[in-house]
């Protein structure tokens, strides 16, 4: 997983992931679609911290069937547990070691690999995204083949977001022409960050931290020539 973070500001869910973005390779969308709890759970985390407990209790599910699929949505990069500080800092009870989880970041992008013998590529395609209504709370996900949210039929405020989307767009030199917000905002979204990352790409050091290297590289150094 890519993570590109800004700094930490205020003290409840949307401040804690604000500025958040979440790089998966696109299997981890598969993992995500491929079943609906995920999907349920990732949409139920949008509104707040919650503990596995409390989304068997929400889902009416058994809370067994329901850890599996947590640790699969933090195994694939989705969500991840909340820490003893920022659980404090929102006033949330840690009595009995209680681990409460929410979404990794506020949007994900999707990244494949392309590689031969001259090289390797990322392609981060701009039809693979999803991302955090702020607005509604909902977990919105978008691919070629699937989205969970009928935005342009559905949201009485639709045209007012829609409308928004396009003025920024053009604050920032980006022509928009969707006529559904969820994939406008999508659309919107993947263009800003692909300009920050870019900037990010050429202007920091990219580090690897490798078990499997660094062990290699011992070896070599105690090599006797």
């Amino acid at each position: 997983m890519i993570r590109i973070n800004t700094a930490v500001m205020g003290v409840d869910m949307l401040k804690i992931n604000v500025k958040s973005v979440a790089i998966l390779p696109i299997e981890s969308f598969d993992t995500l679609l491929n079943n609906n709890v995920r999907i349920s759970i990732m949409d139920i985390l949008s509104k707040g911290p919650m503990t596995v407990t409390s989304l068997a209790q929400e889902m009416g599910m058994l809370k067994g069937v329901v850890h599996r699929h947590v640790k699969a949505l933090e195994d694939f990069g989705w969500i991840r547990q909340l820490s003893d500080d920022e659980a404090r800092a929102i006033g949330l009870s840690r009595e009995a070691n209680r681990i409460y989880y929410v979404p990794t970041a506020m949007v994900y992008l999707g990244f494949k690999l392309e590689a031969n013998e001259h090289g390797m590529k990322i392609i981060i395609p701009t039809n693979y995204g999803a991302f955090i209504d702020v607005r509604g709370r909902k977990f919105i996900v978008l691919t070629p083949t699937f989205s969970n949210h009928d935005c342009k039929n559905s949201c009485p405020s639709h045209e007012l977001c829609l409308d928004w989307i396009k003025r920024v767009g053009k604050q920032f030199h980006i022509s928009i022409d969707y006529d559904d917000a969820s994939r406008a905002l999508m659309y919107l979204y993947t263009q800003l960050i692909l300009k920050e990352f870019r900037i990010n790409m050429v202007n920091n050091v990219i580090m690897l931290d490798s078990p499997r290297l660094n062990s290699i590289f011992i070896k070599h150094s105690n090599l006797a020539l």
